[in-house]
């Protein structure tokens, strides 16, 4: 049964009882706590079995789908739930295989750290840039593996979930400039998920990247939080090893073709 969050009790505690630290799950409950369900833009569904046994979640912002699945998860169902509920893009735990019908898929690893590290940089000043220069760096040294969002899009999002501390933004400042960025996407009380790194081509090989990865995992970390990276496949293996993330599991996106 896929049933509202508008009918259960505690939406929030509702999903961490079927996993307090998982990467899905903490996207879910982020924009929960970000956009209410009140707002028609958004919506939240609860997965559950014949016996009302929570086992799953989903959300949706605009036509973008997370889901938050389980092996008790009915895949059949959720399949047919996305079919018909409008969706132009789906992401959930590449474990799980869903039947939805003229897509493309995206995947990648899903990558974890719940340890400090013990070599952060300590004489480097970091910086909370503006989102208009967050967006110029992000757009500046994007490539194939990742396409920005429109800009007015970007700074409504990233603005709102600020405000309801929802995401955080650290960068690195050289001649005046915004060099390097990160971001997390999304956290909850017991995970946040790190995205959006990103370094100017001029300022690239200097280890901003990583120095900003630590910092930002180290405060989230002395917050109890894990910490998740979602990388495409093959892309930067060998910079997230070195930095000691594990691998957690896999993501996949489905694009619907309309």
């Amino acid at each position: 049964m896929i049933i509202s969050a508008l009918e259960a009790d505690n939406f929030i505690k509702s999903v961490q009882d079927v996993s307090a630290c998982d990467p899905f799950a903490c996207r879910i409950i982020s924009l929960f706590n970000s956009y209410k369900p009140e707002l028609v833009f958004v919506d939240y569904w609860l997965i559950a079995d014949e016996n009302g046994e929570y086992n799953g979640a989903i959300a949706r912002n605009g036509s973008n789908f997370i889901l938050f699945l389980s092996g008790k998860s009915d895949i059949d169902e959720v399949s047919s739930f996305m079919r018909v509920a409008g969706a132009s893009a789906v992401i959930c735990d590449g474990k799980y295989s869903l039947d939805l019908i003229g897509c493309k898929t995206l995947s990648g690893v899903v990558l974890v750290r719940k340890e400090a590290f013990e070599d952060e940089e300590t004489e480097i000043s970091f910086i909370e840039p503006d989102i208009k220069s967050v967006y110029e760096l992000m757009t500046c040294s994007a490539d194939e593996n990742f396409v920005p969002p429109s800009f007015d899009d970007f700074y409504v999002d990233v603005n709102h979930k600020l405000r309801h501390n929802s995401t955080r933004i650290c960068g690195i400042e050289r001649d005046g400039i915004l060099a390097a960025s990160a971001m997390t996407v999304a956290e909850s009380e017991n995970a946040a998920v790190l995205g959006a790194v990103s370094c100017r081509p001029d300022y690239r090989k200097r280890g901003f990247g990583s120095t900003l990865i630590k910092h930002i995992t180290n405060r989230l970390v002395s917050e109890n939080k894990s910490v998740y990276l979602h990388r495409a496949q093959n892309a930067n293996e060998a910079f997230y090893d070195g930095l000691g993330f594990t691998e957690y599991g896999a993501w996949r996106e489905y694009y619907l073709i309309r």
